[in-house]
């Protein structure tokens, strides 16, 4: 009889708990893994909110995804600052054309030359590869030559090009293009698979 009883309590503290172990939630795992989808960079720097694309102007996979980018930007969180930085590397063609980037932003013709340029490169095969070319090329966007030829070689570009290959080597660039998010976390394509996936994955970081 008391064996009974006490088989009885013990069934009954069983049941009684089982709501309650069946309610509670599987703890979310999350959607993409430190090592996989993304990693984190060297020397990180707080930058918050903030994506930044490391790219070169000679890179074919850097202009395929200039679409998915602008896509991108109609989508993202006000909050969120997006910037380009040019991939410098110890190679005179990755320093050639970050001095073209730094020059058109500081002759504010950036905007109406990026996507141009890649075009221009890549789908006109124009060899862009002297100063002259690049500044006569240039000039459709209202700057004269000798303005943009003073600019690529001054103080200015020269020291937007150091800082921009201090960056490379700080967060870690091995190739573009590549993206860093808050300063922290580093993604690209390979990494996310595709293209879609890395803006998904980009999303995630920002809140991470």
């Amino acid at each position: 009889m008391k064996t009974d009883n006490l088989s009885r309590r013990t069934l009954l503290s069983l049941l009684a708990g089982l709501p309650l172990a069946v309610s509670l939630p599987a703890q979310a795992e999350d959607p993409y893994m430190l090592g996989v989808e993304y990693k984190k960079v060297p020397k990180p720097q707080a930058k918050e909110k903030t994506v930044t694309e490391f790219f070169f102007y000679g890179c074919t996979h850097c202009w395929h995804l200039e679409p998915s980018i602008k896509a991108w930007l109609k989508l993202k969180p006000k909050d969120v600052t997006f910037e380009r930085i040019p991939a410098v590397f110890d190679n005179p063609s990755w320093i050639f054309f970050a001095r073209a980037f730094y020059t058109a932003q500081n002759l504010g013709i950036l905007e109406q030359s990026h996507l141009a340029l890649f075009e221009a490169l890549h789908q006109d095969r124009l060899q862009l590869f002297t100063i002259k070319k690049l500044a006569a090329w240039y000039s459709q966007f209202g700057v004269a030559p000798k303005e943009f030829e003073q600019m690529f070689k001054s103080f200015k570009v020269d020291a937007q090009v150091q800082e921009a290959a201090r960056l490379t080597r700080n967060m870690g660039i091995d190739g573009v293009p590549a993206i860093v998010v808050n300063g922290t976390w580093l993604t690209d394509v390979a990494m996310a698979t595709s293209r879609d996936n890395l803006w998904q994955v980009v999303n995630w970081l920002l809140k991470k």
